[in-house]
């Protein structure tokens, strides 16, 4: 009886190890997944770790710049003005590779559709998360589905204004950002604004994101990436305070940042909903600049200082892209050249864009062909690109603006320079090692399974050994018995 039960306990023991067999070899085809769960890949800052260490996943390597350029020699810069009816999206792809999201639309199932099905169209095969997001101000039609975007494709690095999310319904709720922001700061208990924030800080299987308070006071802010050349950068100017209006009038238009970014020469100013006071700060910064003697980022806006591209703020209403806030930003030729982007809806119930911030553009001698209008016409992409001698121009479907040259200005005036703010360390993937040897999940899981092999294998011996022991047992009193009779 012994040797027939050792031998099913053996084939059991075989039945085991083909199962965890096959187990393990079907998990093979989420080992990336399973690394990062169990900790066996993990990200570390770049300084910190040997080149040759770092983990390249379809591209991607780190936190910032997800993607290689599509081409090293001439990296290209690419905006996405996405046609989401009476709201703003904006996608950029820049030039080493890294994406962002400014806004996300209405709160409405079709405008996250949109946006998902133009990335699915327009951006990499193998996109999975954006590098940073920015949410301009708590308005729904910016807001609205820029949570449903971000489940499905998750920012590492988010910007969020300084208006802390309430439920009206849930005074336990705490807006997970609020210890950042400041003491007076306004609150908006809208579901749209409540459920796009809760999504900036929610954490995934790969990481977990970095979200600010929108300060262009603190430079570090600022984004930037490539060198030589090819560097680029994403400067914050405004807002210039920390609150707008009161308790029970707030203008939540103001709280959106006028941003500028910079590549090979090229400007875009980008300023989502801000309106007169917003802009007013900003001029008024810009104009103290020239005689206050302080050295700071305000000093670029000189008298021939001139952007390219002006996304006129608040759909072209009439209240946003003032005279003064468009004179501090252009020259009176530079202006005329520019492009004006405006995101508006097909007849909608505002009247956007408002006679009054046309008429201002037509009186500057800008081109009804510069103004381009999502209403009228759908998605819109700008683009720095270089032709195959490396010459770059800001094209727009057929038409293209070469590359301006760059402004002579005189020496600044010698001051001490500030101390550098450390900027945020790059992350790249990396595996944890044991003596030397990277814990890829093909090399824990086989290694556990040939432990597996072995214990089985000293287990079918015992269980072996053990039967024949017993068998001899009872032989041997099979034998005794019958010498007695």
């Amino acid at each position: 009886m012994a040797k027939p039960r050792a031998k099913k306990i053996i084939f059991t023991d075989l039945i085991v190890l083909v199962i965890v067999a096959v187990a393990l070899a079907v998990s093979m085809a989420w080992s990336r997944d399973i690394e990062l769960a169990l900790g066996l890949l993990y990200y570390a800052d770049a300084d910190s770790v040997s080149p040759e260490d770092v983990v390249v996943i379809d591209g991607k390597a780190g936190a910032y710049g997800a993607y290689a350029a599509a081409d090293g020699d001439y990296p290209e810069l690419k905006l996405h003005f996405v046609d989401v009816g009476q709201g703003d999206c904006t996608i950029i792809e820049l030039p080493d590779g890294g994406t962002m999201i400014i806004d996300g639309g209405d709160y409405a199932q079709k405008y996250a559709d949109a946006i998902t099905d133009y990335i699915e169209q327009n951006l990499p095969a193998d996109f999975e998360y954006f590098d940073y997001a920015i949410l301009t101000h708590p308005d729904a039609d910016h807001c609205g589905s820029l949570d449903n975007v971000l489940r499905r494709y998750p920012a590492r690095v988010a910007y969020r204004p300084n208006v802390e999310a309430r439920d009206k319904n849930d005074a336990a709720y705490v807006d997970p950002g609020k210890a950042d922001l400041t003491a007076d700061a306004r609150y908006k208990t809208t579901l749209a604004y409540r459920e796009c924030i809760d999504v900036m800080y929610a954490a995934t299987d790969a990481f977990t994101p970095e979200v600010r308070v929108t300060d262009p006071a603190d430079d570090s802010q600022t984004i930037s990436g490539g060198d030589g050349e090819n560097e680029y950068a994403y400067t914050f100017y405004s807002p210039l305070s920390h609150k707008y209006g009161t308790t029970s009038t707030v203008d939540w238009n103001e709280y959106s940042p006028i941003m500028i970014l910079e590549y090979r020469g090229f400007k875009f100013a980008l300023s989502g909903d801000a309106e007169k006071k917003n802009e007013a700060e900003f001029v008024a910064k810009v104009e103290a600049a020239k005689t206050d003697g302080i050295t700071d980022k305000y000093d670029a806006f000189t008298d021939d200082y001139t952007v390219n591209l002006v996304k006129a703020g608040h759909h072209g209403s009439r209240t946003s892209t003032s005279q003064g806030y468009l004179d501090a930003i252009t020259t009176p030729e530079g202006a005329k050249a520019a492009y004006y982007i405006i995101s508006c809806g097909l007849d909608n119930e505002y009247g956007h864009p408002h006679p009054e911030t046309l008429d201002r553009l037509e009186s500057m001698g800008v081109p009804d062909e510069n103004i381009l209008r999502t209403d009228a016409l759908g998605d819109i992409l700008i683009s720095v690109t270089a032709d195959a001698n490396g010459a770059y121009s800001l094209c727009y479907g057929d038409k293209q603006t070469e590359q301006p040259d760059p402004p002579i200005t005189p020496d600044p005036p010698i001051t001490p320079e500030p101390e550098p703010t450390p900027e945020p360390s790059e992350k790249v993937l990396v595996y944890l090692t044991l003596g030397g040897i990277k814990l890829k999940w093909a090399v824990v899981a086989w290694s556990c399974y040939a432990v597996l092999v072995a214990a089985a294998i000293v287990h079918a011996v015992i269980v072996a050994n053990a039967g024949a022991a017993a068998d001899g047992g009872r032989g041997g009193k099979r034998r005794g018995g019958k010498g007695g009779r």
